[in-house]
């Protein structure tokens, strides 16, 4: 009996640095959400890991950019597209050294001068990076 006990007093107190990790995750995965619906592509590049941001936008991959490059990828996706709306979905994060960590929401747009809408996903992977979360990979699936 002392053993399920020992690990109910271990998942206890490992709770709250979880926590606060996914906290920081959902913070930022929020903050990317909204500055995509808002076609920020310069503040969705500022997240960017220091060594890149790779990117797969109209099924080719590229990357990984620096930011200024991933900003530009991201500014032209934008242009190209008239925003309809943004729903966020599920986000998660795996342990290890560094946590990594995932996320995914989608994204109704359409194209300037049509009414078809078209649905994509938005596929983000994310690093923890000293005290802040960072986008590594950003794909857009249709």
């Amino acid at each position: 009996m002392k053993a399920p006990l020992t690990l109910a007093l271990a998942l206890v107190l490992a709770a709250p640095a979880t926590a606060q990790e996914d906290a920081g995750l959902d913070s930022t995965f929020q903050q990317i959400v909204a500055m995509w619906e808002a076609g920020d592509a310069a503040g969705v590049a500022d997240l960017a890991a220091g060594d890149g941001l790779s990117l797969e936008l109209d099924g080719r991959p590229v990357g990984p950019l620096p930011a200024r490059q991933a900003a530009a990828a991201l500014r032209r996706l934008f242009e190209q597209r008239e925003t309809l709306g943004v729903e966020a979905g599920m986000r998660g994060q795996m342990t290890g050294d560094p946590t990594h960590g995932f996320g995914e929401f989608d994204w109704v747009a359409r194209l300037p001068g049509t009414t078809i809408p078209e649905h994509n996903t938005i596929f983000l992977a994310l690093r923890r990076d000293a005290d802040r979360w960072r986008i590594t990979e950003i794909r857009v699936l249709r």
